[in-house]
């Protein structure tokens, strides 16, 4: 890797989870930005896992001349309004700690996941797309989850659709099952950047009832259609590195 321009770094923000998966995914997705974009790439989490958020905002901001973080956070829940936003104010003494907005669901996300998806289908007039996502307290977070999902259904022209929280399952199992359609295909969409322990929790719940009726779509990050919006994003708010 060159020289670092301006001493600037990248400080990328993962939620954390108890999955192995998790973190193993996030550090992959370090190494290969670094590849794309000519700076150093810190990874932190804000649970479970180390280094957290605010160990690496005591160290760096003193170390280098900015600290761009990146959150790898979908919806603008709690964790992003009450950790990462009032982290960064705690620690930005010297205002050089920069927040790049985190990947828009709606206007960002939902046009790629669209076309990854629509590949998926093959028969629209007996699919049914099911999303979920992380449980939130914050009610912005389902009325994103329910906007999300009705659009989606309506670009992917599938016949049906329902939403829900991962650990909710059993009402929306109990929904398709009252379908009874023997040509039934599900088309199950976790909303998860990372295959943590939530998203593969979920697959296995819906693959063990529903079997070879199930498609599970991938985590975000490993599209390489969303990958590109993060580095798009990346190269956009932080000054030239070449």
């Amino acid at each position: 890797m060159k020289n670092q321009k301006n001493n600037n770094v990248i400080l990328l923000c993962g939620h954390g989870s108890r999955s192995k998966n998790h973190s193993v995914n996030l550090r992959k997705i370090k190494k290969k930005i670094e590849e794309k974009i000519n700076i150093k790439v810190f990874i932190s989490f804000l649970e479970v896992n180390k280094p957290s958020l605010e160990d690496c905002l005591l160290k760096y901001p003193k170390k280098y001349s900015r600290v761009f973080i990146f959150p790898f956070l979908i919806f603008e829940g709690n964790h992003f309004k009450k950790d990462v936003k009032r982290l960064i104010q705690k620690y930005n003494e010297s205002k050089n700690v920069v927040l790049i907005d985190k990947l828009s669901l709606l206007k960002e996300i939902l046009p790629e996941t669209t076309k990854i998806l629509k590949k998926k289908i093959k028969n629209e007039e007996n699919t049914i797309l099911v999303t979920s996502s992380s449980y939130s307290k914050d009610k912005s977070v389902l009325l994103n989850l329910q906007k999300y999902t009705r659009l989606l259904s309506k670009e992917l022209n599938v016949s049906k659709s329902f939403f829900h929280y991962v650990g909710g399952e059993t009402n929306v199992i109990e929904k398709l099952r009252r379908l009874k359609n023997d040509k039934l295909s599900i088309l199950l969409h976790p909303i998860f950047l990372f295959q943590g322990f939530l998203y593969s929790k979920n697959k296995k719940y819906f693959h063990d009832i529903f079997f070879k009726k199930v498609t599970v779509s991938s985590s975000l990050m490993n599209e390489n259609q969303i990958f590109n919006l993060v580095i798009k994003k990346l190269l956009t708010k932080i000054p030239s590195t070449h």
